[in-house]
């Protein structure tokens, strides 16, 4: 029959509580719990605090500290009894390590949460998205990298070594107001706060115990809403008019058409190779971020960059990255040229600070290569319906297709002016000065 004791040893005073696990002939084990008791007030053979000990500190949470540790040996010894793994005293100072959160054999990623993140991390350079099939990014594994040095940074600033166990709800609003003292942007807490969450589940599914209040509703952050410019079709009818001498400053002028009308990330231009022109659609295998396949009708100005460059797309010789760099850098300056100057107001990124600032700015500096799918969506909607629309944009849902859907603040002033002009139209509404 198997049994479970506590056990004070020697005169001094703390001294060790241990645990001793025996099963008939099969074992007999012991180990620290890491508990330090006055002898005098512990009796062994009743297996509980004497009579006289009333006055002990935190004796409640030490009572249930053991009976929660005995359920929890209890526990593993199935499992790894099951599994056929020896049960020895070092596997019970194992057992009651990890219970207490702490690092055994220089392990720390077991209980503390940084160094765990940095090796998932590490681990998911080679890992497969099982939803994809595909590896994840370079540009994925960054944003962790960056997420990491965040909480690495609240480390330093508090004084602390997160474990497991302390990302907790008092953590959040901790870190939260940490993001914010540091100037950070609703949005960037917003993503650093998810992909936490996404690091506290990985730690619970690799076996390690974590703070359930992760899971809580609280336990976010609600981001801003960006203020993302579009182009109107008055405006990339000007672009598309625009006479350019510069043959790479063309090129790049029919490439931001051609994703204009289209919705298509600069992403899906990079591989060539899976984008196809059919007659009087563009075909393509899997979409670089969605894979979804996706066919879009060509527009009468995409067909005449086509018929221009002999039914080609622009070609670059450049790695997808740097043709990501120009494209968002020579869009500006065609929206400039193209006299996009009017002024807006957005968020635009700050070169010392690499944050955005909410300000107003003449409208070709807010241009990127977003634009480009954030027009095509709104200058669809309520035109086309819903469906047909996201069967160009590869939206898995209207809540996804309506967070492209960008209506300017000088387009809302003029839909209240013309409202007053009707009201004062029709009802004869006479002004006294």
């Amino acid at each position: 029959m198997a049994s479970i004791k506590y056990i004070v040893k020697g005169n001094k005073t703390p001294s060790h509580l241990y645990i001793r696990f025996y099963h008939s002939k099969q074992f007999d084990i012991t180990a620290k719990t890491g508990l330090l008791l006055n002898p005098n007030n512990w009796n062994n053979r009743l297996q509980r605090f004497k009579a006289i000990a009333e006055d002990i500190p935190n004796k409640a949470d030490i009572i249930e500290h053991t009976e929660r540790l005995k359920a929890h040996i209890i526990s593993e010894y199935n499992k790894s009894y099951t599994d056929g793994e020896l049960i020895t005293n070092q596997w019970l100072t194992s057992i009651i390590d990890k219970y207490n959160n702490r690092p055994k054999d220089g392990a720390d990623y077991e209980t503390y949460f940084v160094p765990f993140v940095r090796k998932w991390i590490e681990e998911s350079s080679n890992r497969v998205n099982m939803a994809t099939g595909k590896k994840i990014s370079s540009r994925t594994i960054r944003k962790y990298n960056t997420t990491v040095q965040r909480l690495k940074d609240y480390e330093d600033n508090h004084k602390v070594i997160l474990k497991h166990s302390d990302i907790n709800l008092e953590f959040h609003g901790k870190f939260v107001s940490h993001l914010v003292d540091e100037a950070y942007g609703n949005s960037t807490i917003e993503k650093y706060i998810s992909q936490i969450k996404t690091f506290c589940r990985e730690v619970e599914a690799s076996g390690h115990r974590i703070n359930p209040e992760y899971k809580s509703r609280k336990f976010t952050f609600r981001r801003s809403k960006p203020l993302d410019p579009y182009l109107t079709n008055a405006e990339i009818q000007r672009i598309f008019s625009l006479e350019i001498k510069d043959d790479r400053l063309d090129k790049i002028r029919d490439l931001f058409i051609i994703g204009l009308w289209t919705g298509l990330r600069i992403s899906d231009f990079k591989e060539k190779s899976r984008l196809k022109i059919e007659g009087d659609d563009i075909l393509i295998g899997r979409t670089k971020k969605t894979l979804a396949p996706v066919k879009i009708p060509i527009h009468p100005q995409v067909k005449t960059i086509l018929n221009k460059r002999n039914g080609q797309l622009p070609s670059f010789s450049l790695s997808p990255e740097a043709l990501e760099n120009l494209f968002n850098k020579e869009i500006k300056q065609i929206a400039y040229l193209a006299g996009i100057t009017q002024k807006t107001i957005g968020d635009k990124r700050d070169k010392v600070t690499n944050r955005n600032v909410r300000g107003i700015y003449p409208k070709f500096e807010l241009v990127s290569s977003h634009i480009c799918r954030r027009s095509f969506v709104t200058n669809h909607y309520g035109k086309l319906p819903n469906r047909a629309i996201m069967a160009i944009t590869t939206h898995s849902s209207e809540k996804q297709l309506m967070d492209y859907v960008k209506i300017s603040q000088d387009e809302y002033v003029e839909m209240v002016r013309e409202h007053w002009e009707t009201e004062e139209a029709n009802t004869n509404l006479k002004i006294v000065s």
